[in-house]
């Protein structure tokens, strides 16, 4: 990479972590605002945070094909333009106490804009890396990503107690001052694909790639296992656990520390590997500190637990969104990209309903099991992607043309 390109890079990494802050400082807090200050019921609630997740997974689609279309930064100013829009009306509806159907159309819209951002940042930074450095810089992403999750919801919640539409102000001021970044330091990338109009069966198109299809069903059973990290981790902890909720607190800021703590060098050790190998050793972390999260009580084996749990995202995770990028033809990077995000987006969507039809329908009779099952599904994952490895060539792998790294 050339100087201005490491300066676009560090860029976009320091706008990856504003964003996140920005956006962690506001929408966390949605559903409290809509239930306990708009008097929605918890159902409703629910089906309003869920429309706006599954817009998110929409958006990731429209958002890769987007970017082979119109140029990566073209569409990473577009998403963030959105977004202060939808930040101001947002905080306008709040303070003037806008209908509620206005304030939760707003919040869909907001997931639906704002999600293009995710694979256009993505296809970038793939365009701008070899396949064998792009793992160290999905790495960074996540950094800057954790370390503003680490921050905004804090700092969210001292704010939701003066006001929530102010929330929403810093929010659109912060997505501001990203779009000035992106536009000021940020080169543009051409468009892989010109003189093509947008049509909704070319992302479908993907599903066409068997070996691509087969990634992404595993992609899929990985954002499965993962699901389980918020929703019904938080009811387990507290339920079976002994916890409080102020330590199921401090145990989900642990995961974060530790992605922040740990994740470049843990993408220095895989960077080295193939990154199937990667993605079975996080798994196989995955199965243990899942199954061992069944079994745990109070903070200190909670919290083993969650390290191991978060060793495994580590790895897995870059290694996942490398492998996105390196199977993807060129001319069709983004679009490659954006279904990877759709799939994997949608089954995070599920994950609540998923972990809440598993506590219930297993934890019932034995309350380890929902936790042994997800394990289990994680060693299942790592078998598939040991399995998809010997169909990938080095290049792909992440790996020296001539050897490893």
């Amino acid at each position: 990479m050339t100087k201005s390109d490491r300066t676009a890079l560090r860029t976009l990494l320091l706008c990856q972590g504003v964003l996140v802050a920005g956006l962690a400082l506001s929408f966390p807090f949605m559903t409290l605002y809509l239930h306990q200050r708009r008097g929605l019921p918890m159902g409703m609630t629910g089906l309003a945070v869920s429309l706006s997740v599954v817009a998110t997974a929409v958006g990731q689609g429209l958002g890769g094909e987007l970017s082979d279309l119109w140029g990566c930064k073209r569409v990473m100013s577009a998403s963030l333009a959105g977004r202060v829009v939808l930040m101001i009306l947002m905080a306008l509806a709040i303070a003037l106490a806008w209908p509620v159907f206005v304030i939760v159309t707003l919040l869909v819209c907001a997931g639906f804009f704002g999600s293009f951002y995710d694979p256009a940042v993505r296809a970038w930074i793939a365009g701008e890396h070899p396949a064998a450095g792009r793992v160290r810089a999905y790495g960074q992403l996540r950094v800057a990503t954790n370390a503003a999750w680490a921050v905004g919801p804090a700092v969210g919640g001292l704010m939701a107690g003066v006001s929530y539409a102010l929330m929403f102000g810093v929010t659109s001021a912060l997505c501001l001052v990203c779009l000035g970044l992106l536009v000021w330091v940020v080169p543009d990338a051409p468009a892989s694909r010109t003189g093509e109009g947008f049509a909704w069966g070319s992302v479908a198109s993907v599903s066409k790639d068997r070996r691509f299809l087969e990634f992404c069903g595993l992609s899929v059973l990985a954002a499965t296992v993962m699901s389980h990290l918020v929703a019904p981790l938080s009811v387990h902890a507290t339920a079976h656990g002994g916890l409080t909720e102020p330590q199921v607190g401090l145990l989900f800021a642990l995961n974060g520390i530790l992605v922040v703590l740990l994740q470049r060098a843990a993408t220095r050790a895989i960077s080295a590997r193939a990154l199937t190998s990667a993605a079975v050793l996080g798994c196989l972390l995955y199965a243990l500190g899942w199954s061992w999260m069944g079994f745990a009580r109070g903070w200190a084996l909670l919290a083993g637990a969650m390290t191991v749990v978060t060793l495994g995202e580590i790895v897995v995770s870059p290694s996942l969104q490398a492998l996105a990028a390196n199977l993807a033809p060129d001319q069709v990077r983004g679009r490659y990209i954006g279904f990877h995000g759709l799939m994997t987006q949608l089954v995070m969507a599920l994950g609540p309903l998923l972990g809440g039809i598993s506590a219930e329908q297993l934890g019932g009779r034995w309350v380890p099991a929902p936790w042994l099952a997800v394990g289990a599904l994680a060693a299942f994952t790592g078998w598939g992607f040991s399995r998809l490895g010997r169909h990938l060539r080095p290049a792909e792998q992440g790996l020296h043309p001539l050897g490893v790294l």
